[in-house]
């Protein structure tokens, strides 16, 4: 395990050097949801069927309240998507950005979005199925019990609640706000493989799905390194499933390195780790070796969005975000059960991290509103922009600000506005190998929610996982690094997606 760490570590350092060439070494697969399915009557969460409704609420519900200057859809409304959890509570699931209330008959914005339409994803029935509630306890999921399952957002932080209430140590909950959810799935990506360091393709096909609570609108990540994150592969077909076998669906709260810091990728020192805040929760675990949440700052932006006036900015380097995973279920005597870790990246955050700002939270938005004098001070009075010599210069700024700097205060947008490109709309997963080591073993287990412990019975605060009675570690195959994601039609022109998102 400390070998695959330590390549962990080097893979994600090497990866995180230039954070835009991760995406360029295997070609990314785009996502587009255009093509996703029309709510059907039979969901859960479609307010048609109210069937669920009496099961009590897990923590995670209730928590997004409407932001009544730009969002048009109620609370009462937004509740009703919801799925029931292997425990028998309610938590809120994947819903559209936009929808009909059948409350009034009207088409309503939600403001936010979660990413794909899970429903389209080749491992949406094994999803089904893994988080089903045997109701009558019958030891079958039986089609009424199915019809109530789906992605329960909340899940893992709900059992951790569960946890620390059996031991008294309720300081250690874990709270996370709702609109942070994002689902990412492609189905059959072809792999590749390693040998003698070339990349060569390999016949073999997988399906996979992320979930991950990544917030990436305000101060709270910044110091909280504990994040949900689901993570569902099956490498089922091509030949090389004789040699690569893997199925797995694990649900943990990660680690995204260390608590009460992040990672900067300064221009002058490269990856620095910045100290901030207070994680939430304070008692949050160390993180492992992965490279953790490589977030923007303001150095970023000096270097590479305020640029001369025969330049073009890059955002693509001055304002992303990456986080890095390194994650493991392991058993009772210490020994690893499986092992996977996925990045992920988000293009266009909200906010990036300014010391002097209030918070340490500097809006993105306001990029295109000012620029840097001859001595590199902030110049952000429109009466003063002729002074300006450096500025934010490409299509992300000139669509909504085309006079630049010079544009009147009044006519600013505020952060939050819909009308904002900075919204984090634009999202890629990297995922490389799922490492398996259960041959001959249980498919179902239960750890705690860090993903610790693994055994076969459930217990208080157990987490539910499936591993495959598969052991893929003994034929030496690397995989390479693959990407998918991209721009979310979720969030084209009208769908009144905004900060925070």
């Amino acid at each position: 395990m400390n070998q695959r760490r330590a390549a962990i570590r080097s893979r994600a350092l090497t990866v995180g050097a230039a954070l835009t060439a991760m995406f360029l070494l295997t070609g990314g697969v785009s996502v587009s949801c255009s093509g996703d399915p029309a709510l059907d009557p039979s969901r859960p969460s479609d307010p048609s069927n109210p069937s669920g409704s009496s099961r009590p609420a897990s923590a995670a519900m209730g928590q997004w309240v409407p932001n009544t200057t730009y969002d048009t859809c109620t609370q009462e409304f937004h509740d009703s998507f919801f799925v029931v959890g292997p425990d028998g509570k309610r938590y809120p699931t994947w819903h559209p950005p936009v929808a009909v209330d059948p409350a009034n008959g009207r088409e309503c914005s939600f403001g936010h979005e979660h990413g794909r339409d899970p429903r389209a994803s080749a491992l949406w029935a094994f999803v089904r199925d893994h988080y089903a509630f045997d109701e009558n306890r019958n030891g079958v999921i039986d089609p009424t019990e199915r019809d109530l399952s789906g992605i329960p957002f909340g899940y893992v932080a709900e059992q951790l609640i569960a946890l620390n209430a059996a031991t008294g140590d309720t300081d250690a909950n874990r709270f996370e706000d709702h609109v942070g959810y994002k689902i990412a799935w492609e189905n059959s990506v072809l792999r590749e493989r390693v040998i003698n360091g070339q990349v060569q393709t390999f016949d073999l096909f997988c399906d996979v799905l992320t979930v991950i609570h990544q917030e990436s609108h305000s101060a709270e990540s910044l110091a909280s390194n504990l994040h949900q994150l689901t993570y569902a592969i099956d490498c089922n077909r091509g030949a090389g499933v004789s040699l690569y076998s893997v199925k797995l669906l694990a649900n943990v709260m990660a680690t995204f390195g260390d608590p009460a810091t992040f990672v900067a990728n300064l221009p002058a020192t490269g990856f620095t780790e910045i100290t901030f805040g207070t994680a939430q929760p304070a008692t949050s675990p160390e993180g492992g070796v992965e490279l953790g949440r490589v977030i923007p700052t303001i150095d970023n932006v000096r270097n590479d969005i305020f640029v001369p006036i025969t330049q073009t900015s890059n955002f693509s380097t001055g304002l992303i975000e990456t986080w890095f995973s390194a994650v493991s279920l392991v058993k009772q005597d210490g020994t690893e059960l499986a092992a996977f870790d996925p990045a992920f990246t988000v293009y266009s955050p909200s906010r990036y991290f300014d010391p002097d700002a209030i918070d340490g939270i500097a809006r993105s938005i306001d990029i295109c509103y000012t620029g840097l004098g001859v001595a590199g001070q902030f110049i952000d009075d429109p009466f003063n922009a002729g002074s300006i010599v450096r500025q934010a210069r490409g299509v992300e700024c000139s669509s909504i600000a085309p006079n630049g700097p010079a544009t009147a205060r009044a006519a600013r947008i505020a952060f939050d506005d819909p009308r904002s490109p900075f919204n984090g709309c634009r999202r890629e997963v990297t995922f490389a190998a799922s490492t398996v080591r259960n041959g001959g073993g249980a498919t179902i287990w239960y750890t705690d929610p860090y993903g610790r412990g693994a055994r076969a019975a459930s217990f208080t605060g157990g987490v539910k996982q499936y591993v495959s009675a598969v052991d893929n570690t003994t034929q030496g195959v690397a995989l390479a690094a693959k990407i998918f994601g991209g721009d979310l039609s979720n969030c084209q022109a009208g769908a009144g997606i905004h900060a925070p998102n």
